[in-house]
């Protein structure tokens, strides 16, 4: 995964509980362990904004990073393969 979210780490700075900031925001528990076990292939915008508000955070990279892939030709050959 190219893309992760840092949800556990805002988590542990902030003294946070995933059940805490699932009262606070009205996100569903489930829908936060998958965010931020990185399970989901998709984030709803929504979501992230309500996040970013309640995380008051200034920057998407505070709350995502990225691991650009070693061999990028290898990375977009498989991509196309999946969307054939």
């Amino acid at each position: 995964m190219l893309l992760r979210l840092k949800l556990k780490e805002l988590y542990v700075e902030r003294g946070l509980t995933q059940k805490k900031v699932s009262e606070e925001t009205g996100i569903r528990a489930s829908t936060l362990s998958g965010l931020a076990n990185n399970l989901r292939t998709s984030w709803d915008v929504d979501i992230l904004e309500r996040l970013m508000v309640y995380f008051e955070l200034e920057d998407i990279n505070q709350m995502i990073e990225f691991h650009p892939p070693r061999h990028i030709e290898e990375y977009i050959q498989a991509f196309n393969k999946q969307n054939e």
